[in-house]
């Protein structure tokens, strides 16, 4: 599924790059990631990547979810991309 979302931003361009380049303040302004953390580069990774857990409570219910996302695409100051890339495992 795609998505698109826009938002209006009391903020420069550059300001708001600079905040959204890497995915290390990514849990402060949403609310279902619960930590951040470097993770090591791959040859074919475009850009920096980034573990990320998603963590999420119905009730007494509590689900986690660990994605590892990488930078694919970078054009300062306008747009930046994240894409999900897992690693796979020799030989299975």
């Amino acid at each position: 599924m795609r998505r698109t979302i826009t938002a209006h931003l009391a903020a420069s361009p550059p300001a708001v790059y600079a905040r959204l380049a890497t995915l290390d303040g990514y849990g402060e302004w949403m609310d279902l990631v619960h930590t951040v953390e470097p993770a090591a580069a791959d040859a074919d990774d475009a850009g920096p990547a980034w573990w990320v857990t998603l963590r999420a409570t119905v009730g007494p219910l509590a689900r986690s979810k660990r994605l590892r996302m990488v930078r694919t695409g970078a054009d300062a100051p306008r747009a930046v991309r994240f894409e999900r890339r897992e690693l796979g495992l020799l030989g299975f």
